[in-house]
């Protein structure tokens, strides 16, 4: 008898084969790339003050995508169809300073109005003229008061006098959750200097509170006037919010990615057609 050696291979378990299939890494690829679009179509709508717009964009081209993204099944398309608007919007809602433009250098505040596409700002002569400052309740999508009061005050010189038009404005919120770094009033008292541009979120009151402050000091506002955080290093927090939205952009892709892979090992698969006819 001749001896031989036989080597058993073990076979792949099914549910795991499935993550080695075509159809599964072409439906991550689709999906990675449908955040990447999403996010580089509504944040610069977001950051040059069009947040309808960037709503829109977010929830119809989001959809989508997310159908072409999850066109392999049904319950690919639905997720896609619900996490690519998300993801958008997210964005969209979270994003309030400019993240990109020029910087202005050391400017005067009255030369500002030469800057009108500029995302961070110095100034030689500066403060928050916080006397002068605009409240406006924040507000809900349905009108309903929300906790939260917005801010505004005038940024001006030393020598600026209430008589003298208004060329930049110091945004700021005051929740009830707590100080939330530059975004609240207490930077104000600080002799920074420098500032970042306010991109207008959906639904914030902001130009309302300039309103009341006009209306109570009697001032007067140049055209096209900004508003502006005031902040002690406008790089970092720019850099800050890309990186918010970075992580945005890696959650929505992985989100998708685990999606997929749940549903390749926890979802039966129904046999094709031909099979299920040589079944019968």
């Amino acid at each position: 008898m001749d001896a031989r050696t036989d080597t058993v291979v073990s076979p792949q378990p099914p549910r795991l084969r499935r993550l080695v299939r075509a159809g599964i890494w072409l439906a991550a690829a689709r999906g990675v790339v449908s955040v990447l679009v999403v996010g580089a179509l509504v944040v610069p709508l977001a950051c040059i003050g069009w947040p309808m717009l960037a709503i829109f964009a977010a929830i119809t081209v989001g959809l989508n995508l997310g159908l072409w993204a999850g066109r392999d099944t049904g319950l690919a398309s639905l997720a896609g169809a619900v996490l690519m608007p998300v993801v958008g919007l997210i964005m969209v809602l979270g994003t309030d300073v400019q993240t990109f433009g020029p910087g202005s250098g050391a400017i005067a505040v009255d030369e500002i109005r030469h800057f009108p596409h500029t995302a961070r700002f110095r100034f030689t002569d500066a403060r928050v003229a916080t006397e002068f400052t605009g409240l406006a309740d924040a507000r809900r999508i349905n009108g309903a008061s929300a906790s939260g009061v917005w801010r505004v005050a005038p940024i001006v010189s030393s020598t600026w006098t209430p008589s003298e038009p208004v060329t930049a404005w110091a945004v700021a919120f005051v929740s009830g959750y707590g100080p939330v770094d530059f975004r609240t009033p207490r930077s104000w008292v600080q002799s920074y200097r420098a500032a970042v541009r306010f991109a207008g979120t959906p639904f914030s009151p902001a130009h309302k509170a300039i309103d009341h402050a006009l209306a109570r000091y009697d001032l007067r506002v140049a055209p096209g006037a900004p508003l502006l955080f005031w902040v002690e290093d406008p790089r970092g927090v720019i850099a800050d919010e890309r990186a918010f939205l970075a992580w945005v952009t890696f959650g929505g892709a992985m989100t998708w990615l685990f999606f997929l892979i749940g549903e390749a090992l926890l979802v039966p698969k129904s046999a094709p057609p031909d099979m299920q006819r040589a079944q019968a």
